[in-house]
């Protein structure tokens, strides 16, 4: 985590970290990974629109087409939706 706000401070530090999981994570993960991103900004119910624009970045990032990139935002959505 310390690491991780070290790059994150750096200038160009998110895409250099997004550069990083892009080359450590297989590709099968990845949109497991872009799965749980939704999940996480999903989580509290509302979706800002800083957490639209980093979710974007990280579909590119991870390359999820954008078919597959809506059908597990939709999905994630749902599992957060209220009653």
């Amino acid at each position: 985590a310390q690491n991780c706000a070290e790059i994150l401070n750096q200038d160009e530090g998110l895409e250099t970290l997004l550069g990083l999981i892009h080359e450590s994570l297989p590709e099968r993960l990845r949109e497991t990974a872009y799965l749980l991103a939704c999940d996480v900004a999903a989580a509290d119910g509302e979706v800002q629109q800083e957490e639209l624009r980093l979710l974007e970045l990280i579909r590119h990032r991870l390359d999820i087409d954008r078919l597959t990139a809506a059908a597990i935002d939709r999905a994630a959505r749902a599992r957060f939706q209220t009653i």
